[in-house]
């Protein structure tokens, strides 16, 4: 009876994935599954800012490893870490993810990390 129900479970989220893809073809099932909402105001609300991150001591490793966390976070629109020179350039939509939330998931994965002053 339990295999049944799966069944059905995955039969009708099959469904719906197809239907999604009917109307938008370029979304794929993670996108699908995101929030995508966003606040329309007059202001665009796509940001960018500059990071200065301590700890990293390479580039593949660390700094690679923070830009492909960033860029599957929702809201993340780019993001280019070079840990030659301590810095982390992140584009983002301010209206999905805060500069705090950003910072916290590069101190999550060990390092340190605040804004830029010039």
């Amino acid at each position: 009876m339990k295999i049944a129900k799966l069944l059905k479970t995955l039969s009708l989220l099959f469904i719906v994935f197809m239907g999604l893809n009917l109307v938008n073809p370029g979304i794929s099932f993670s996108q699908a599954t995101k929030k995508t909402e966003t606040k329309k105001t007059g202001k665009s609300s796509i940001k960018s800012v500059e990071l200065a991150v301590t700890g990293m001591t390479c580039q593949k490793g660390c700094a690679d490893g923070i830009d492909k966390k960033l860029k599957k976070t929702a809201g993340i629109k780019e993001s280019k870490t070079v840990q030659k020179t301590g810095t982390s350039k992140i584009v983002f939509d301010a209206s999905v993810i805060s500069v705090k939330e950003i910072i916290k998931i590069i101190e999550d994965r060990g390092y340190k990390a605040k804004i830029a002053t010039s």
